[in-house]
């Protein structure tokens, strides 16, 4: 594994964990990380087994880091596209011609976003991984009422702070996540993380019809956080997809954790990019 370092189109540098295989190719796998920060570390997720699944195969493996990660509270959405757009070149720079994009939880509607507004013939492939339709539509489907009206709430003040001049101004919103975690960012990134549809906020599904590559959505069927509805909602939006298949990792969680769960994610990972952009 290597550090690497890539400037985006606006200047702004960020850091990936670059695996390559002893063979090296032309045929690289990006992973874009979910979570408000984008992080490309995270201790949820084990990226090894994926990692190794896939140089096996043959393809380079690039785990990117948004640049949310290092001012998450203050981060803008629509800054994903450019920073995914970055490790697309870097790849392109250093001879790899197929691309596929791998969009972990948020990750999905980050690199869905991307698919729609850079429309690059060098993608081949994507795939949403353990993927929500967005942090709102997710949060509806698991929520009881009196959360969703607390979310509604909040949202209502957000936007009531942005109409002010008063973006940066702090919010937190408890519980979010189902084991009790918090978070608090600003008036401005609550709508653009977690805002409605009408708040332009992150959307896999809004973008489906978009995608005119091979696609899989890839989703646990114990998942915690996005219910298994959620990977059908993907599945449906995906209706320009030349070829696209929805496939339940057996007991999988939200999470790649360590030992069977995450190898069984990169097992079937590996194996659909191996049919659908072979090395």
């Amino acid at each position: 594994m290597d550090l690497i370092r890539i400037d985006t189109e606006d200047k702004f540098a960020l850091n990936g964990l670059l695996w390559e295989p002893e063979k090296k190719g032309n045929a690289m796998v990006v992973l874009v990380p979910g979570a408000t920060t984008g992080a490309a570390l995270v201790a949820m997720h084990d990226y090894y087994p994926m990692a190794t699944a896939l140089n096996a195969a043959g393809y380079s493996f690039i785990v990117a880091n948004m640049r949310a990660s290092y001012n998450y509270p203050y981060a803008v959405y629509a800054d994903a596209v450019k920073d995914i757009a970055g490790f697309v070149a870097y790849a392109k720079t250093n001879g790899y011609a197929r691309i596929a994009i791998v969009g972990i939880s948020l990750g999905g509607p980050r690199m869905a976003r991307y698919m729609a507004e850079r429309d690059d013939p060098a993608i081949k492939a994507v795939a949403f991984v353990a993927s929500i339709p967005s942090p709102y539509l997710e949060f509806q489907i698991r929520s009881a009422e009196k959360d969703k009206k607390r979310l509604e709430d909040t949202l209502k003040r957000a936007r009531k702070l942005v109409a002010q001049g008063k973006g940066l101004e702090a919010i937190a919103f408890e519980n979010w996540f189902p084991d009790g975690r918090h978070f608090m960012v600003s008036a401005q990134a609550m709508l653009g993380f977690f805002g409605s549809p009408e708040d332009d906020a992150p959307s896999s599904v809004g973008y489906g019809d978009k995608i005119k590559v091979p696609a899989l959505v890839l989703h646990g069927d114990k998942d915690e956080l996005s219910l298994p509805p959620n990977a059908q909602t993907i599945y449906d939006s995906l209706t320009a997809s030349p070829r696209r298949e929805l496939i339940w990792v057996q007991g999988a969680s939200h999470y790649l954790t360590p030992g069977k769960i995450a190898e069984s994610y990169a097992r079937h990972l590996a194996g659909w990019i191996g049919r659908n952009m072979p090395v």
